[in-house]
């Protein structure tokens, strides 16, 4: 039963766990997401307008170039075809879209990887998933509207084929100045130049789409680190949370054990006494006395037991402190001593005193007779014939305490930390000696309500000691 609970406790721990981590996982990953794609913006808005460039002027009004941008006239395929190179002869003045353009690709000053045609865009293949943001990743182009027009500003510009005009087309076309065109798999961002032509800067859409990859794999390897981790520490914590059960049912089990030993014998002597009474209907009652003192004796046993096991649950119910009043140690102390020597004497046993005078204290006057009393009674139980009980009480400024120290008896240190539990006793003292194993438990219980606190030692050679501390109350 105990591991059902353990693992029902484990996967609870876990389901819980996992749900706020992959809830907080997700925020995570569309937060570095959302800043990863700001990043290409920024950097492509940066290529489009460069630093470079005078405040109030655009990329074809900068300094101008020193080298000619590749043109669709400078390339092979049907493009060439479609239109003829704007260039001018040396010494003749540029046309203005061409002049623009070439000044355009001067102004910016970092490289630009290739691409490639057709009807979907593609950059040059990056080295790795965790690559950073950088121009490398990015192509820019110079388009001209009126005249069908593109060039690419590149280094390598005999690496890379112009994209089909529709593209450039498309992208002017677009409302937004930075996007994404899902038809051809790019992202892009244009400028209208004063002159009439774009400046266009485009990258692949697998490269967003690697960065989500990159999340997604660290928060996974991430989120496994830590469910295995949780799994080991769920374990061990379910095992902790579990002692206590543990502890509750082995008590439980005891519980039963030890009332059914307790009961069985009363009620074997009663059905015992009884059948002798059936069998000898015709005989005075007389004759019959030791029968009935006998059943008499096992039905007030039981009901002691009965009413032990009452008052115990009633004080461990009770959550609230005794009503507390103004009472003599000293006196409950003496009063215990008188009402038990009887009981010494016919065991041979030897009680001193050494009790302070007019010891008061604040606690219930009914809880602290009946402390005084059992573990007086406790300690005349123990001790072996011709030994010693000691019982003291001394006050102090802060505290009262009422010692009663046994001068033979001994409790094993596997013992000692048990005999404040129900019925418990230990295994050499169940069949010698009388009780139920409630007197010190209801004697702890009763110390605690009355705001004191209840200790033991015990040794071979000075023997038991049973001690209460209390707070004293001052009559000034």
């Amino acid at each position: 039963m105990l591991k059902k609970y353990r693992q029902k406790f484990i996967i609870l721990n876990m389901v819980t766990v996992g749900l706020v981590l992959v809830v907080a996982f997700v925020y995570i990953g569309a937060e570095l997401y959302r800043s990863d794609y700001n990043e290409l913006k920024n950097v492509m808005s940066m290529i489009v307008k460069p630093w470079n460039a005078s405040p109030g002027k655009t990329a074809a009004e900068s300094d101008p170039p020193e080298k000619p941008a590749q043109t669709m006239a400078e390339t092979d395929g049907p493009q060439q075809n479609k239109k003829e190179s704007n260039a001018e002869p040396p010494g003749k003045p540029q046309q203005p879209d061409a002049a623009a353009s070439r000044e355009e690709a001067e102004s910016s000053s970092l490289p630009e990887p290739k691409g490639s045609t057709g009807g979907r865009h593609e950059i040059k293949e990056k080295k790795s998933p965790q690559q950073k943001i950088s121009n490398d990743n990015i192509l820019t182009y110079f388009y001209s509207p009126g005249t069908g027009e593109i060039s690419l500003l590149s280094d390598d510009k005999d690496d890379y084929d112009l994209p089909d005009e529709q593209l450039m087309k498309d992208i002017a076309a677009a409302k937004d100045s930075f996007g994404e065109l899902r038809n051809y798999g790019i992202i892009y961002y244009k400028e209208h130049t004063e002159s009439g032509t774009y400046k266009i800067a485009v990258t692949d859409v697998w490269y967003i789409n690697s960065t989500i990859l990159r999340i997604s794999l660290i928060l996974f390897a991430v989120f496994l680190v830590i469910m295995g981790l949780l799994f080991l520490i769920s374990m061990r914590l379910a095992r902790i949370a579990a002692k206590p059960m543990e502890k509750a049912i082995e008590m439980e089990r005891r519980f039963v054990r030890d009332i059914s030993h307790d009961l069985k014998t009363p009620v074997t002597v009663i059905l015992a006494n009884n059948s002798i009474l059936k069998s000898n209907p015709q005989t005075k009652v007389e004759d019959n006395l030791q029968w009935i003192d006998s059943t008499d004796t096992a039905a007030r046993e039981m009901r002691n037991m009965i009413n032990e096991m009452l008052t115990l649950s009633r004080l461990e119910a009770d959550e609230k402190p005794a009503q507390q009043e103004t009472v003599s140690l000293s006196l409950a102390a003496e009063r215990a001593v008188l009402q038990l020597e009887s009981v010494a004497y016919e065991n041979g046993i030897r009680i001193s005193t050494d009790i302070e005078e007019n010891v008061n204290i604040l606690a219930s006057s009914e809880h602290i007779k009946r402390i005084c009393s059992g573990l007086l009674e406790n300690a005349l139980k123990y001790e072996p014939e011709g030994g010693a009980v000691d019982i003291k009480v001394n006050g102090g400024r802060k505290a009262a305490v009422l010692c009663i120290h046994n001068s033979q008896s001994f409790i094993p240190p596997e013992e000692l930390s048990h005999i404040f539990e129900s019925f418990y006793r230990g295994d050499k003292t169940r069949s010698s000696r009388d009780g139920h194993g409630l007197g010190l438990p209801i004697v702890r219980r009763m110390t605690e309500l009355s705001g004191g606190t209840i200790s033991a030692r015990s040794s071979r050679e000075e023997g038991t000691s049973f001690s209460v501390s209390f707070e004293v109350h001052s009559q000034n």
